[in-house]
């Protein structure tokens, strides 16, 4: 049986759905029939079967526009964080150089988020904690070659 993902606000939905393009997982639109719901910069408390996406290592700048806060406090490291209530998932930090630009910082956020989120879904419909050394499998595209390592 097929797993459901519902998307709500998703800035990165193509990414998702080619990452599971070939695996037993379907987007979904139906708002009551889904095995997980992937929230992006949610505010407040999420449903049951929910993460949220959120701009920030967490608990910093845990509000709306959390990029461009951090950015304007002049943190030096930021990032994302998947979260379902009260629990994190996984987070990636974002370095802001001194240089950076917000528009480079935002761009840096979403490239974390497209390399990131997937397998952490993956994990949890597999019911199993996500480990970083996902971020490395099945990363190839040398379509199962050994020069990368990446393929095994």
């Amino acid at each position: 049986m097929k797993k459901k993902i519902l998307l709500i606000n998703s800035d990165i939905s193509g990414t998702i759905q080619n990452y599971f393009a070939d695996k037993n997982v379907e987007i979904v639109e139906n708002t009551e029939d889904y095995d997980l719901a992937v929230y992006n910069n949610h505010t407040g408390d999420l449903p049951e079967k929910s993460i949220n996406i959120h701009p920030s290592l967490l608990p910093s700048f845990n509000e709306e526009n959390a990029e461009e806060k951090a950015f304007l406090a002049g943190v030096k490291v930021s990032g994302i964080t998947i979260h379902s209530n009260n629990k994190i998932i996984a987070q990636y930090p974002v370095l802001i150089g001194i240089d950076t630009h917000i528009d480079e910082f935002k761009k840096d956020i979403l490239e974390v988020k497209k390399r990131l989120v997937p397998p952490v879904i993956e994990a949890i419909l597999e019911d199993r904690v996500f480990d970083f050394q996902d971020l490395f499998k099945n990363q190839c595209s040398h379509n199962g070659c050994t020069s990368c390592r990446g393929c095994h």
